[in-house]
Parts: structure tokens; C-alpha cells; sequence
């Protein structure tokens, strides 16, 4: 992947990020306002973060995934390439070495 391309891709997350904070603020703000009672008002605010906290917590958890696959990846194509271009001292190749 290039940089513009990593770059694309964090600006969409950036965009995503703001975009899901900018609505629960949103949100919270229409429910402060709306005419209803004080404990049912509450009662929706503590819902609507609850639900915004699993959320969070779903996506953080995707994302700590992605990276630790990603990560995995990055060694691997690393260990091939020290593998493929660097002697061991006698002239020779190290071998690949390929973890499960």
C-alpha cells in the first residue's frame, strides 16, 4: 500500500470518527431539548450512551484485530525478506523461516 493510498484511508476514518461524534453529540443535544420529563430524558441519555459505548467498544475491538493481522503480515514479509537478502557470514542464504 502507498502513502497516498494510507493516507486516503486515514482520512476516511478521521472523516467516519467525526462524523459518529459529531451525531451522538447531536443527539444528546436533541434530547436535552426535547419536551419530555427530567428522569425520562435521563433515561434516554444513559441508553444512548450505552449503545454508543458498545459501539466503540465493537469497532476499537475490529480495529485492534485489523492491526494485529496486519502486524503478522509485516513480520512475515520482513522475516522473507531478511531471509532473501542477507548471508548468515559463510555467503550463504538464510532459510525462510515460517511460523504458524
Amino acid at each position: 500500500m502507498g502513502m497516498r493510498e494510507y493516507e486516503r484511508r486515514g482520512g476516511r476514518g478521521r472523516t467516519i470518527v467525526a462524523f459518529t461524534l459529531g451525531a451522538a453529540i447531536g443527539s444528546a443535544i436533541a434530547l436535552l431539548f426535547a419536551p419530555a420529563s427530567g428522569q425520562a430524558t435521563r433515561r434516554r441519555i444513559a441508553m444512548r450512551l450505552r449503545n454508543a459505548q458498545r459501539t466503540v467498544g465493537r469497532r476499537l475491538d475490529q480495529t485492534r484485530r485489523k492491526l494485529l493481522l496486519k502486524a503478522e503480515h509485516a513480520r512475515a514479509a520482513a522475516t522473507d525478506w531478511v531471509a532473501q537478502h542477507v548471508s548468515n557470514g559463510n555467503g550463504r542464504r538464510h532459510r525462510p523461516v515460517h511460523h504458524v
